[in-house]
């Protein structure tokens, strides 16, 4: 079995190296394991690193980097990173270190045993201050409300999904704006799990109250209340990038 990491960065350089370092501790004397891939996404960033995609390769890491020609977003630099995998199960997670690849064991663990094609990394530590937790209920009910989310699951960025939900989302990518939302057209299987999130002490959350107006409106526009002339993205079809 082969997993794969996908990992979308902007100007994130200088910790991917730690979170890669990581990752491989963490899936080295996984015995279910028989190989590992990570994808580094790089968003556009303005101090691109291909010497460090080299140095990881030279530690004994199997890299591969996908460097975006423009600053797509973080939703489609994952699907990027998506396309790019070759993996059995594919586990995708934030560049800022607060997510724990010790938690990667769990993840699969659930994902292959309980029959889920996807199961979400949920923080047990919330408190993440009064805006972050406001936006994160709000696209809780969204989810529920338009995209029928099943009662009591609920969606992160931190998550590892199966071969074939994967080959679901990226087949059809013409709608294609948010993750969470193509995994809810295709799929109920979902799980959860309970995980510390290790937040940067004062780190303040990316988006301010427009920010999350518009995201709260982005992804209504994903429903299927909306005509299809107004959901569809083509820029995710049209999107390019160099494989190195």
């Amino acid at each position: 079995m082969k997993l794969s990491v996908v990992i979308p960065s902007y100007n994130g350089w200088d910790r991917l190296g730690e979170l890669c370092l990581k990752i491989k501790k963490s899936l080295f004397n996984n015995s279910r394991l028989e190989d590992f891939e990570i994808i580094i996404v790089d968003d556009g960033s303005k101090n691109r690193s291909d010497q460090q995609i080299i140095e990881l390769r030279n530690m004994g890491i199997d890299v591969k980097g996908v460097f975006l020609k423009q600053n797509y977003g973080q939703q489609l630099a994952t699907l990027a990173g998506l396309r790019n995998t070759r993996g059995d199960y594919i586990i995708t997670l934030d560049d800022d270190l607060s997510h724990n690849p010790e938690d990667f064991a769990e993840l699969l663990s659930l994902v292959e045993n309980d029959n889920f094609d996807v199961v979400f990394g949920i923080p047990e530590n919330s408190r993440t201050g009064l805006l972050r937790n406001t936006g994160s209920g709000i696209r809780d009910i969204i989810f529920n409300i338009f995209f029928k989310k099943p009662k009591g699951t609920y969606v992160s960025s931190f998550r590892i999904l199966n071969r074939s939900l994967v080959d679901k989302i990226t087949g059809d990518i013409s709608e294609y704006r948010y993750l969470s939302v193509e995994i809810l057209k295709h799929t109920r299987a979902i799980g959860n799990i309970r995980v510390v999130y290790n937040r940067e002490s004062g780190k303040n959350s990316r988006y301010g109250f427009i920010q999350l107006s518009l995201l709260a409106f982005s992804l209504i526009s994903c429903s299927l209340i909306f005509p299809k002339i107004i959901r569809k993205s083509k820029i995710a079809s049209e999107m390019k990038w160099e494989l190195i």
